[in-house]
């Protein structure tokens, strides 16, 4: 995933676990602080190591050419891991203020906002992201391949199932743990 959206796609759905859980959010019980170690576990040992991943073999593809990574410092990818770690229990601990409130107004504006940059840059950068090279391979216009059936794309389209399956897990464990909380 291009590392400028990996947060923002963290943040959302960090917002879309807080949602799931809500019913049990904001009672001061136990269940709020599970549901919120479970949600930054996902974005800890899933959704961290998919970012990381794309950083870490093919970083100027994550960066969509706009920066060539070897003039990069280390630190600068370590940091954008960190907070795409980060960026999930950020954005359910911004809903879950908002949780007893059963309102979707703070949900809409916490999904859609960041949602909307994430999909601009997507948009804008979709025919750099399409391409499977190097920064000099790119900007030099020899050496590149279409993303689809590259290892890259293999990659990505591995590492989106590894995320759906890892989303659709802690979705449906907070929404069940949350209903039979609710039930007890």
């Amino acid at each position: 995933m291009p590392a400028p959206t990996a947060p923002l796609l963290g943040f959302v759905l960090g917002v879309l676990f807080a949602w799931l859980a809500r019913e049990r959010l904001g009672r001061g019980d136990d269940h709020g602080r599970n549901a919120f170690i479970v949600v930054s576990l996902f974005g800890l040992l899933v959704f961290a190591p998919i970012a990381g991943y794309f950083l870490a073999f093919a970083p100027d593809w994550s960066y969509a050419y706009f920066v060539d990574s070897q003039r990069l410092p280390g630190v600068v990818d370590s940091a954008w891991v960190l907070v795409d770690a980060a960026s999930v229990p950020l954005g359910f601990a911004a809903l879950a203020r908002h949780a007893p409130g059963r309102r979707m107004g703070p949900l809409m504006r916490l999904v859609v906002v960041p949602s909307a940059v994430a999909v601009g840059f997507v948009l804008l950068s979709l025919p750099r992201l399409g391409v499977d090279a190097s920064y000099a391979q790119y900007h030099g216009d020899f050496g590149r391949r279409p993303v689809s059936g590259s290892p890259l794309g293999f990659a990505l389209l591995w590492m989106t199932l590894v995320l759906l399956s890892g989303a659709l897990v802690t979705g449906v464990w907070l929404r069940r743990s949350s209903r039979a909380a609710e039930r007890d």
